[in-house]
């Protein structure tokens, strides 16, 4: 399996919890600005963080978006080297 595929597959099954993590994160913007309470600020930053479900899958969240960032910044700059076999 080349890269091309495997940043592929990575990214439909994360992309999906790092758009989540986004919308929360953005939200996350006005915590501050009283636009919401308390408690549904405390849900945010446990959907922001993972750890409403478990600590550790915040850490396999990040290494997939380190993954797919590397891979694709490695598919840009050196183009030739990883051409799609479809």
């Amino acid at each position: 399996m080349n890269m091309r595929k495997v940043h592929r597959a990575v990214g439909l099954v994360f992309s999906p919890f790092f758009l989540l993590t986004a919308v929360t994160g953005i939200i996350l913007l006005w915590r501050k600005a009283e636009v919401y309470g308390s408690d549904v600020k405390g849900i945010l930053i446990g959907l922001h963080n993972w750890e409403i479900a478990a600590k550790y899958i915040g850490v396999i969240l990040a290494a997939g978006l380190i993954y797919m960032a590397i891979t694709g910044l490695l598919m840009i700059l050196f183009p030739g080297k990883f051409k799609s076999d479809d």
